[in-house]
């Protein structure tokens, strides 16, 4: 050992910037980090998790970034003084987003200055899409790409061991001098049967779910919402998305059983009521679905799941949807991005509009909390084509549809959109760049890639679909008007129109 003394890692998630304008503030629990802390913790050392978000989830002690961003979590100042006692020889970083990095950058040069001898390693996705960018760009030592645990394992063993030196890895990149060193890539794991559960030990999860952290939650104040993650990797090849430089696209599921235990673990320790399941994409192995939802209904938890982050609808016929509300699912997020057979091409985006809107029908049939995500704005989207999402969106309305997301594309390092505007465009990465990200999933002034139409349009467009769709929920279904003013009187958001007003409120003092 070091010294003859325990290595100390400490693994933080660092603040993120959110837009003052946001609908979407509902940070959860930091499952990423908690995987690779999971990933290490059988080794004889010290080790301290820093959650910078969760530790300070509240909109109301947001920060004033810039004019129109705002930090939501702990300073990077105030995550130092949490390093105090501690002293690590490893830091591994991690963020949310893209627009994360400026507030990364300066989080990493405050931990050289402070802990000049530490290795700081940065992983996630940023560092995935931008590995060279974000070495050059900061005083980082390492940057691990994809799948991180098998990587930071290997890490952890050669320091231990007086064996890591000035050669990457496989799945790493590091700085030795004013080169960047590239180690060979690492095949992705295809076998989650044995992956480590996440270490949430590591941090105050009681404190924050008590706090309501990833309570977006139908205004209940007992909700305790866990994240869970039961597949990896996505096969289809949306050209929006950064995902691929992360997970690549494989798709790999944990058996059913272990997922399911692991939610008997979490319910029992942290008395978990929901769980939010983060992944890719869910619904891509009917056969992995059915054995999941059948152990479910026999094992007779009492809990709810949803699926908050997007999905697909190949296999959400009327059968499965309510096999998987009988299994407690009651709230499933629809990921359809567009409404033109056209732009849905163009994206590599490969579902029918028919099907969809059926999946949507037996949803609400079913009484299935739905949502649906729209993203407009794509380089070569026409007016013509935006009037088609719109009516798409207008069709939600009138089937049901209890919420809906729509914001302008973002151009995140890493994905096929990204490389072709910077071909043909080029792109500057500079501070505005990662700043203006948070512009694109709020109701600010965002930008517009668009080649048929201004920015001026683009956050017209997304003013009309937003009120339009809410508009027409609450004049064909005038009970949630009685929600809407439940929430904005309990301040508990349960779509993101009370989200945003609530939010509205919540900055006046910031």
């Amino acid at each position: 050992m070091i010294n003859n003394k325990k290595l100390k890692v400490a693994g933080i998630r660092a603040a993120t910037l959110i837009n003052k304008y946001t609908t979407m503030v509902s940070p959860s629990l930091p499952i990423g980090l908690a995987y690779i802390l999971g990933a290490i913790k059988d080794f004889n050392i010290d080790i301290i998790g820093i959650d910078g978000v969760g530790e300070s989830p509240f909109m109301s002690d947001a920060k004033k970034f810039s004019e129109k961003n705002l930090i939501l979590g702990l300073t990077n100042d105030e995550i130092i003084k949490k390093l105090e006692n501690f002293h690590p020889d490893i830091v591994l970083l991690t963020s949310m987003f893209s627009s994360d990095w400026i507030l990364m950058r300066d989080l990493i040069k405050k931990v050289k200055n402070k802990y000049p001898n530490s290795i700081i390693i940065g992983g996630g996705e940023q560092f995935s899409a931008m590995p060279e960018f974000c070495l050059n760009e900061s005083e980082l030592d390492c940057v691990v790409t994809g799948e991180g645990e098998d990587t930071i394992r290997e890490i952890i063993s050669k320091k231990i061991n007086n064996e890591y030196g000035h050669k990457p890895i496989e799945g790493s990149y590091i700085k030795s001098g004013k080169k960047i060193l590239k180690g060979n890539p690492r095949a992705r794991i295809r076998n989650l049967k044995y992956m480590p559960w996440p270490a949430w030990e590591y941090f105050d999860v009681n404190t924050m779910l008590d706090n309501g952290i990833g309570n977006t939650s139908f205004g209940k104040d007992s909700f305790r919402p866990f994240p869970l993650n039961a597949t990896r990797g996505c096969p289809y090849e949306c050209t929006f998305c950064s995902n691929p430089q992360m997970w690549g696209r494989l798709w790999r599921a944990r058996p059913a059983e272990d997922v399911i235990a692991e939610m008997k673990f979490l319910q029992k320790k942290y008395r978990a009521n929901h769980f939010d399941f983060t992944d890719l994409t869910l619904a891509v192995k009917k056969s992995w679905l059915v054995d999941f939802c059948n152990l479910m209904i026999k094992e007779k938890m009492k809990i709810t799941w949803g699926v908050p982050t997007g999905t697909r609808v190949e296999v959400l016929d009327y059968e499965m949807l309510s096999l998987l509300k009988k299994a407690g699912l009651n709230d499933i997020s629809y990921s359809a991005e567009s409404g033109s057979k056209r732009i849905l091409k163009i994206i590599k985006k490969k579902i029918s509009i028919p099907k969809f809107l059926n999946s949507l029908r037996d949803a609400t049939k079913i009484k299935l909390r739905t949502r649906v995500n729209i993203i407009i704005g794509f380089p070569d989207e026409t007016r013509f084509n935006f009037f088609e999402t719109w009516l798409f969106c207008v069709k939600c309305a009138l089937i049901g549809v209890n919420d809906l997301l729509v914001m302008g594309i973002s151009i995140y390092p890493g994905s096929e959109d990204h490389e072709k505007i910077k071909k043909e465009k080029g792109i500057v990465y500079d501070d505005n760049f990662f700043e203006q990200m948070t512009d694109q999933g709020s109701l600010g002034y965002a930008p517009c890639y668009s080649k048929h139409y201004s920015r001026l349009e683009l956050n017209i467009y997304k003013y009309l679909i937003f009120l339009s769709f809410y508009s027409l929920s609450i004049i064909t279904h005038p009970k949630r008007m009685l929600i809407l003013i439940r929430d904005l009187f309990t301040l508990s958001g349960s779509t993101r129109l009370s989200m945003g007003l609530i939010n509205l409120m919540k900055r006046r003092n910031v």
